[in-house]
């Protein structure tokens, strides 16, 4: 009778000691975390992006190229309280327009965008207060 090879592969590790699974991540010092999460509310949400900001990593910049009809940001309940400053502009044709609107996040409080142009890509600046 022939063993499959699956079983074959388990003995020969179970012979050799080799685990056959990852050793687990070592623990390391926890940065404490604030996550801003962003998506078109509009019928339908047509994405959501989940933006990371800790003491490591204070500033992020991401572009909406999905042209959100109704943009909403918040800071998730689940992250690290934080302030949170944000600036959103207009890009068009590489040329960023920074005549948006800027302002600040609280944990409970974001804000809401509907975009004055379509066709724009719109930009937003995330960054910590110390």
């Amino acid at each position: 009778m022939r063993r499959p090879a699956v079983l074959l592969a388990v003995a020969a590790a179970a012979a050799l000691s080799v685990p056959l699974t990852l050793p687990a991540a070592t623990a390391s010092a926890v940065t404490p975390t604030t996550e801003v999460v962003c998506q078109d509310m509009s019928v339908f949400p047509q994405y959501i992006r989940h933006i990371y900001l800790s003491t490591d990593n204070p500033t992020a910049v991401r572009d909406f190229d999905e042209n959100p009809v109704y943009l909403t940001c918040y800071e998730w309940s689940g992250s690290t309280p934080a302030t949170v400053s944000y600036t959103i502009s207009y890009v068009m044709n590489d040329v960023d327009h920074p005549d948006g609107y800027t302002d600040t996040l609280t944990m409970g409080h974001g804000f809401a965008w509907t975009p004055a142009m379509p066709g724009y890509v719109y930009r937003a600046s995330f960054t910590l207060v110390p």
